[in-house]
């Protein structure tokens, strides 16, 4: 038996605990110059309900890791980090670590594993190449040194999906704002000259404001983000599952609720001057998909509920479809301590009875969709 076959025959893996710490640390010392995990960031992954941090042990020492995360009810997961000490290198423990990623992440219910790896990696990239992750995008001045991001990923169910045509992703930068970044970037897959900025956030904000919500700044409604696109050059279509002012159950003040009637009132007579169709009753994802046939963008309104367990309405952009999934454009990449870049909520795959149970909000299940298009001509 040779030295190297020993070595791997005395490896074995398992999920980390709490006295691993100090061991991921050195690890991460002596792998990393930059962009390191410190003990408070493994002190929350391990036994995390959103992660999965996994560990191999030659003899009982921990010498490498692969953590995972997770976003509840996407199908998508993320291979945050992984690390082998030096000296422990070559013997085939970054594949296996690999492998119990992937199978973390379809225990979860996710079929799709992305990551990133450094554009200087090379040894990294011909890893997870042979191990059948692709590439498809890179992400320029990603690290703190200012070098590139190549990410990849790879579907672990053969054939489920394809990836559909991606759009640049806008992150909201007001909590209130997912209605405009939304619609920012809808627009600019159909029109690539129209900038994303915060100038335009802003303004199609203010434009399409309900004012009022159930505390705070008020979000923004199907009627005005259709009128917004609509001043911009675009066709628009609402469909809502509500005839009358949307969101006016969750503000407690009458006078503030007074408010919310009269600017709905006003979109929806500005929206039937525009010549924009608007169209009261339930839909489900078929006629959301009939209509991304078409070349449309949909605006879709979902319950934050089943992604962050906060009952908050939300606008994401839908990008594409597949026999198993919707793919949604997420303009919220989360809370600051969350892990997740832009491209993780970029065409995240959702399965299609999940996406259909979250694009509908609050008690009475309300609906709200906007579709744009260019102009005719």
């Amino acid at each position: 038996m040779t030295a190297k076959t020993f070595e791997t025959a005395n490896i074995t893996f398992r999920l980390a605990v709490p006295g691993d710490i100090d061991a991921l640390c050195e690890i991460e010392n002596q792998s990393f110059e930059i962009d390191r995990l410190n003990r408070r960031a493994f002190k929350r992954f391990v036994g995390s309900e959103t992660a999965r941090l996994n560990v191999a042990c030659h003899d009982g020492t921990v010498i490498g890791y692969a953590l995972v995360i997770f976003r509840r009810n996407v199908a998508l997961a993320r291979l945050y980090s992984l690390a082998v000490l030096p000296d422990m290198r070559g013997q085939g423990i970054g594949c296996q670590l690999v492998t119990r990623a992937e199978e973390a992440s379809l225990d979860f219910g996710a079929p799709i594993l992305r990551l990133e790896v450094s554009q200087k990696n090379g040894r990294a990239i011909a890893l997870f190449g042979e191990l059948g992750y692709r590439e498809f995008a890179l992400y320029p001045d990603y690290y703190p040194d200012h070098s590139n991001a190549l990410r990849m990923e790879k579907v672990l169910v053969p054939n489920a999906l394809s990836l559909p045509s991606p759009i640049h992703f806008y992150h909201q930068t007001l909590p209130f704002t997912c209605g405009p970044a939304a619609l920012m970037m809808a627009m600019n897959a159909l029109d690539a000259s129209l900038e994303l900025d915060r100038s335009l956030e802003i303004a199609l904000w203010r434009e399409a404001t309900t004012v009022f919500m159930t505390s705070g700044h008020g979000g923004c409604g199907p009627l005005g983000l259709a009128l917004a696109a609509n001043r911009r050059g675009f066709d628009a279509e609402v469909l809502s599952s509500r005839d009358g002012p949307l969101f006016v159950d969750t503000v407690r003040k009458p006078k503030n609720r007074e408010v919310v009637e009269l600017v709905h009132y006003d979109f929806a007579a500005q929206a039937q001057k525009a010549g924009i169709p608007v169209t009261s009753g339930p839909f489900g994802v078929a006629e959301i998909e009939q209509r991304a046939k078409q070349g449309k963008m949909a605006l879709v309104l979902i319950s934050q509920y089943r992604i962050y367990g906060d009952k908050i309405p939300h606008w994401v952009v839908v990008s594409g479809f597949d026999d198993r999934f919707v793919y949604v454009s997420d303009p919220d990449i989360g809370e600051d301590h969350e892990p997740f870049t832009g491209s993780d909520c970029l065409s995240v795959p959702i399965l299609r009875n999940e996406f259909d149970l979250m694009a509908r909000y609050g008690r009475d299940k309300l609906q709200a969709a906007v579709f744009i298009d260019k102009k005719a001509g």
